[in-house]
């Protein structure tokens, strides 16, 4: 059995044993659970006791007020994934469509239920985008999954791209799954949302997670919402009643409750984000500019990774992603000195050390290399 996603923090352990691992293959805020979050879940331990609300209603009460939603639109889920193959065991699509790159849990449901899946593939000479060509490609089709920061390369789409793309899967029947389990690290969420969009069109279905933003994927906790009423109760039905822990509930109410924190987290990461991948240019690396807590990028060092793990250092190989070769990697945006620590560690496996950055025309080099950074990274 082959585990294909990053933060595997447990084989790490069994291959090297007791050594500290700074992990930038899991996307995961870097300023970790907030202590209210946490001081919750803590507090929620004395309710275990009892079953866990099988509706969530405090959980999707917190929802309404913060989405300005409805509550029959909402359904809480043991985490995102579980969401996307409850969707495909309800709706049982025959042909569906997806980009590539993209995660790949879509495809894995879909073709547990014996779909067709035909590819959309993204383009490194376009940094990924989805353009005006995956318009023609909306037709034949049942169910078309988008991820919008996409992972892994972090781009957006257009929102009036993504506006057409609504409007031609509500005009022709086709379900539409927007992940936006990354949107809270956008600076500009609103413009890219489309939660505003769900009262008008009942075949739209977005997809969210309390996961990044607060840094807790060991909980599980997602939601989806839809206009479509009935899909909402077919959910619930899918699957065994008690889906969300206790824990897991009193998390999420926890972190509805935060006033501000996603948003100056937004705005903290932009900054990071823009000084790793100067840093990662300044090693002669190709990165794309992405918007979320991650960047995607190349190098002909193909090894990389197997390189940066005896030094206790983990990004993502994401060859096995379906449109990407060997070459690229995904690396979360961690704390600056994190930052620091994985650009040397970079530079030192590539033999060109941290003197060498600092010396002479090494230095012109890189600031060639990263293109608009306007100062070296260290």
């Amino acid at each position: 059995m082959q585990y294909g996603h990053g933060g595997d923090i447990y084989s790490y352990a069994e291959r090297f044993g007791g050594q500290e691992v700074l992990d930038f293959s899991s996307n995961i805020n870097p300023r970790g659970i907030p202590e209210s979050v946490r001081q919750a879940m803590r507090e929620a331990v004395d309710q275990c006791e009892h079953y866990p609300d099988p509706f969530c209603r405090g959980l999707t009460a917190g929802l309404v007020g913060k989405y300005n939603l409805s509550q029959d639109m909402i359904f809480c889920a043991n985490g995102a994934a579980e969401i996307f193959f409850r969707l495909v065991n309800v709706l049982q699509p025959k042909r569906a469509l997806l980009t590539a790159p993209t995660f790949s849990e879509y495809a894995v449901a879909l073709e547990q239920q014996g779909c067709a899946i035909r590819y959309h593939e993204l383009h490194p000479e376009e940094n990924f985008a989805v353009t005006a060509r995956f318009l023609d490609e909306l037709h034949d089709i049942d169910i078309c999954f988008l991820c919008s920061p996409n992972n892994p390369t972090g781009r957006t789409i257009l929102p009036e791209r993504m506006q057409q793309i609504v409007q031609i899967c509500q005009e022709n029947g086709i379900w539409l799954v927007v992940d936006e389990c990354f949107a809270d690290f956008l600076v500009k969420e609103q413009e890219h949302t489309l939660l505003p969009a769900l009262q008008s069109n009942d075949r739209l279905i977005v997809v969210r997670a309390f996961t990044k933003m607060y840094a807790v994927p060991g909980v599980r906790l997602g939601w989806c919402a839809s206009a479509n009423r009935e899909l909402i109760d077919r959910l619930y039905d899918a699957g065994q009643p008690w889906g969300v822990s206790v824990v897991a509930q009193a998390c999420g109410q926890a972190a509805l409750k935060l006033d501000g924190f996603a948003e100056e987290t937004a705005r903290e990461i932009a900054r990071l984000r823009q000084a790793l991948a100067c840093g990662l240019r300044s090693c002669g690396f190709t990165v794309f500019d992405g918007e979320a807590n991650y960047l995607l990028f190349y190098t002909e060092v193909h090894d990389l990774r197997e390189r940066l793990l005896p030094r206790g250092v983990m990004i993502r190989d994401c060859s096995n992603y379906k449109g990407l070769s060997s070459g690229y990697f995904r690396a979360a945006v961690r704390k600056k000195e994190e930052n620091d620590r994985f650009i040397r560690e970079i530079r030192e496996v590539l033999g060109h050390g941290e003197s060498d950055y600092g010396a002479g025309n090494s230095v012109k080099r890189g600031k060639e290399r990263a293109g608009s950074c306007a100062v070296p990274y260290f």
